[in-house]
């Protein structure tokens, strides 16, 4: 399978990097799939489909960049993985996971707004605890977006879903940054 991967790839340089990544992360990629799907066959496709998306946008990463790597294949495997188990929930005949589109523009406006003061009140390592906390959907999506900083038709068609539904993310994942840093106490009293 590896060899269908490489084959993907034009430089020879990237290929070497690729085949370091491969070997690095395999293993913790499948942990991660593994943990989302339940299902050791499913887990294994998650990976091999996330190396072959990998493959097709390995131009877009820094492969020397071992943490922005980690999180980055994280983020791919984790999106895989949850597209295996819809998928596989849709076949039984029910759907668990879903996205409502109701988010008030103002709303994000303002909390875009306090995201911005933050940041620049140097409030990066706060800002970093609270990404943790949030529901992955959220928080893939808005590492995408402010970390490796892709826009947001990028982010869709990586995640396989629409313009809205990466928008909508953003939004709601903003406002859930400011509710949590707010309850931290630090930030209060705009």
């Amino acid at each position: 399978m590896l060899f269908i991967y490489l084959s993907m790839i034009e430089s020879g340089a990237d290929v070497d990097a690729f085949n370091g990544i491969y070997e690095k992360y395999k293993g913790m990629m499948y942990r991660v799939a593994f943990s989302v799907l339940k299902n050791s066959q499913d887990a294994e496709d998650a990976v091999q489909e996330a190396f072959f998306k990998l493959a097709k946008n390995f131009s877009k990463i820094d492969p020397v960049s071992g943490k922005k790597t980690e999180a980055f294949l994280v983020i791919l495997v984790r999106s895989v993985s949850i597209d295996i188990y819809r998928k596989n929930q849709r076949d039984k005949g029910r759907f668990e996971l879903g996205e409502d589109n109701d988010m008030d523009s103002a709303e994000s406006a303002v909390t875009a707004d306090i995201l911005g003061d933050i940041i620049s009140k140097d409030g990066y390592e706060r800002i970093k605890r609270a990404l943790e906390g949030l529901n992955p959907t959220y928080k893939d999506t808005m590492c995408l977006r402010f970390i490796f900083e892709w826009n947001n038709e990028e982010i869709a068609k990586f995640l396989g879903v629409p313009k809205n539904v990466v928008e909508v993310r953003i939004n709601r994942g903003r406002a859930m940054l400011v509710k949590t840093l707010e309850k931290g106490g630090y930030y209060a009293d705009r």
